[in-house]
């Protein structure tokens, strides 16, 4: 009888913490007052609209570290895209690029290696070295190359980002912000190729020698947090422990940047809280499909049809979790075109608007080519229609 009692007790102990859990669990509803994060700058936004869901002190500047390495990425993704770089191009390691200290992919001074190896070690294991060399292949020395960081932050509107060097080693003057950095991986994450290497756990480089260096992910959210496909870490004594981390779900993509974190766990675990509040609380609707195509109120002499377009990208709207407010409304306007449109041709845009407020755009692209026909067309067009 003591036997069953003691069982029985068990039993009820045992469901009663399993409800408490699922309770608990069922009852987590993160809000912005909530979020009190131990870091001293973050920031969380939205990819689609660019909306900051969540941030602290995200305009103070600070070092950095090896997030920099996100804009020497970029510019040596936009290189190749511009057809004047392959992946197979090989770039000559000077002495300066081998001589980098921190993490390395251990190059051979005065040895050629591909672009393709150079780029994955810089985005998987953060390799100084690596990023010397895209720099001096770029523009001829690692300081000229900084111009271009520097011309291309102010492009993407990084108002309080300064570069000095192309790997985020520590540096007099070179400084960014975790609402820039977030501005520069949410353009990062729109190329395919950096998904190539950011999604690999583990890789290796193999030198001319045969000797191998092995690659490990230094974002350790690729593999432990759902969605996560890339980002970018960094660590010196000047800037902490700092990571930058994109994940997607469904139509949602988030950024998060955390800045001088006191340990390297604390970066990962305070990034995964931020990206778990983001989906919790808020969702993409898309408002605008790339697909469908749109009727403008172009039509040129001589044409029956008028001109026909598609959007540039889709377009967004950013919702809190559980609402079903509809409060945007969609307007387009045209270009004045008299004579021809090319396929590809930019001919109005699309905006989705909250009241007089602009929420997102996006061009719209001529879909075919459309000119107003010549005499010959029209004498053609005639003898077509009368010919048996």
């Amino acid at each position: 009888m003591k036997k069953m009692l003691f069982y029985f007790l068990n039993l009820v102990l045992i469901f009663v913490t399993v409800v408490s859990l699922v309770k608990t669990k069922s009852n987590v509803v993160f809000a912005s007052n909530e979020l009190d994060l131990d870091v001293p700058e973050y920031c969380l936004i939205d990819a689609n609209t660019g909306t900051v869901l969540a941030e602290k002190n995200s305009t103070e500047k600070r070092e950095v570290a090896s997030m920099v390495k996100l804009m020497t990425s970029l510019l040596t993704m936009e290189k190749i895209e511009n057809g004047e770089w392959t992946l197979d191009t090989e770039l000559l390691v000077s002495d300066y690029a081998a001589s980098m200290e921190g993490s390395q992919a251990f190059l051979d001074a005065g040895k050629m290696y591909k672009i393709d190896d150079l780029l994955k070690s810089v985005v998987i294991a953060s390799a100084n070295d690596s990023s010397v060399v895209l720099a001096e292949g770029y523009s001829g020395s690692e300081i000229k190359f900084v111009d271009v960081m520097n011309k291309k932050a102010k492009d993407l509107g990084m108002t309080n980002t300064l570069y000095a060097n192309s790997t985020g080693l520590p540096a007099l003057n070179q400084y960014s912000t975790a609402e820039d950095i977030a501005k520069l991986l949410n353009v990062v994450s729109k190329h395919d190729l950096y998904h190539k290497y950011s999604t690999i756990w583990m890789d290796k480089l193999v030198h001319e020698s045969g000797r191998e260096t092995e690659l490990v992910n230094t974002n350790r959210l690729v593999k432990y947090y759902p969605g996560c496909d890339c980002g970018k870490t960094g660590f010196t004594d000047e800037a902490g422990y700092c990571l930058s981390a994109s994940a997607k779900r469904n139509d949602m993509r988030l950024i998060s940047v955390v800045m001088g974190a006191k340990t390297a766990s604390d970066r990962f675990s305070i990034s995964s809280n931020l990206l778990n509040y983001g989906f919790a609380n808020y969702k993409n609707i898309k408002v605008v499909d790339m697909q469908n195509i749109i009727r403008s109120n172009i039509r040129l002499k001589g044409l029956k049809s008028f001109v026909e377009c598609v959007p540039e990208n889709d377009l967004f709207v950013l919702q809190k979790s559980g609402s079903i407010e509809n409060n945007y409304n969609i307007e387009t306007n045209f270009d004045d075109i008299k004579n021809c449109v090319n396929k590809g041709d930019i001919i109005g845009k699309i905006i989705v608007k909250n009241g007089d407020k602009n929420i997102c755009e996006a061009n719209l692209i001529a879909n075919e080519t459309y000119k107003t026909p010549s005499f010959i067309d029209i004498t053609h067009q005639i003898y077509d229609n009368w010919s048996i």
